[in-house]
């Protein structure tokens, strides 16, 4: 009888996570009877995040490739897997597209990359443009972050405060294990950058009273503040710091916010405005200099005109603009390959000596090793950016990498 009831329990709990993978996973595309499609994943925490901007550049991408017929004549499907910001979901994300022969992932962003990344890399499949939070991202084989993580975007802000002359900065960074890195790698930069820490804080994921954090960066009399933190607190803390007078220059990753976010928190009238922000790819205003912002609105566009409202031009950002470029680069480099699978597109990342980006960074060479704590941060250049007038632009057109500004790199 014992027997039998843990089989029941067995088979309801597999029945269990089935319907809970069914709910967690959407894909992009459309498999018809004719070739078969060529499968793209992605781990991105739609619900728990609020990214549906990022699905949304996804869906963009994948139909414009499959308007110009595809990959090589095959369609192009991408299916994405919310991890709804649970382990267990996590989990069972990787192993589904795993099993689903994705042949590679893109811009991922989880909070538990230390589950999903390990089990992707098993099996071979590269994570390509995924954003780099735990250490697994920046150190496995299969892990090509397009960015240097927070060292980057630390390094890049620092330099970008050595240019206006602000010398001492203070963190509110998140109570998570990722969070709780962030004053260790910002340490040797700021003493690299002759910088001064004049304080920092650990916010709680659930913290309701904001405003004493506030409090502290006011009291520590920073120049500039750095919160690193999610994205709604972050909104939440620089819109406390507004109501309490702040007058220090704000310092985020850029790509956090839409400009919708932007106008929520006041546009030309926000703390943001005269920001400092260090980011891998241009701001959306700078379709001049950048043709393939310009294709990236056009596919927005198409998307919002198929009923998407998750393509609005007022919900893009710099990290939906990464989403898409990141399906971008893995498509380009499946199209020169003559057996395209996880393996081939793995071999490739590590034997072409550039990938294509569409001009938006400096050439990438994913195979050559990043800094010996970060191997795979391959490409550490990116642009320096503020807010002018409620709209993020360019403050130099010419890329840079930080590390080399600050004296850590050759």
């Amino acid at each position: 009888m014992r027997s039998r009831s843990r089989h029941l329990t067995l088979v309801v709990v597999a029945l269990v996570a089935t319907s809970l993978m069914a709910a967690g996973c959407s894909t992009a595309g459309t498999e018809s009877s004719g070739p078969p499609p060529i499968k793209i994943g992605a781990l991105v925490p739609v619900t728990g995040l609020g990214l549906s901007n990022y699905l949304a550049a996804f869906k963009a991408a994948v139909r414009d490739l499959n308007a110009h017929g595809g990959i090589k004549g095959r369609p192009v499907v991408l299916e994405n897997c919310d991890d709804q910001n649970d382990p267990n979901l996590a989990q069972a994300c990787a192993r589904q597209l795993a099993s689903d022969n994705v042949i590679a992932t893109v811009a991922d962003i989880s909070g538990f990359s230390m589950v999903e990344g390990p089990i992707l890399d098993s099996m071979g499949i590269p994570q390509v443009g995924n954003t780099p939070l735990n250490p697994e991202d920046s150190s496995l084989p299969t892990a090509f972050p397009l960015t240097g993580g927070l060292m980057g975007q630390i390094a890049g802000g620092l330099v970008g405060m050595k240019r206006r002359n602000l010398q001492s900065l203070f963190i509110a960074s998140s109570d998570t294990p990722s969070g709780r890195t962030t004053v260790p790698v910002a340490t040797p930069l700021l003493k690299a950058a002759g910088i001064t820490l004049s304080n920092s804080v650990s916010v709680p994921l659930g913290a309701t009273d904001i405003g004493t954090y506030v409090q502290a960066a006011i009291q520590s009399k920073a120049q500039v503040v750095f919160p690193s933190l999610s994205p709604s607190q972050t909104i939440q803390f620089i819109n406390a710091s507004k109501q309490a007078g702040a007058s220090y220059v704000i310092m985020v990753p850029y790509g956090q916010f839409s400009q919708r976010d932007i106008d929520a928190m006041g546009g030309r009238g926000a703390l943001t405005e005269n920001d400092i922000e260090f980011s891998t790819v241009p701001p959306l205003s700078a379709t001049d200099q950048f043709p393939a912002i310009r294709q990236f609105a056009a596919d927005m566009d198409a998307e919002l005109a198929a009923g998407d409202a998750g393509a609005a031009a007022d919900q893009r950002s710099g990290n939906s603009l990464s989403a898409w470029l990141s399906v971008q680069i893995v498509a380009r480099l499946a199209a020169t390959l003559a057996l395209i699978n996880p393996s081939s597109v793995w071999g490739a990342l590590l034997t072409n000596s550039t990938v294509d980006t569409l001009g938006m960074t400096p050439p990438w060479s994913p195979r050559k090793p990043g800094p010996s704590a970060f191997p795979k941060f391959t490409n550490l250049f990116g642009y320096l950016v503020t807010q002018r007038s409620g709209i993020e632009v360019l403050v130099d057109p010419a890329p840079l990498n930080p590390l080399q500004v600050l004296g850590l790199s050759s």
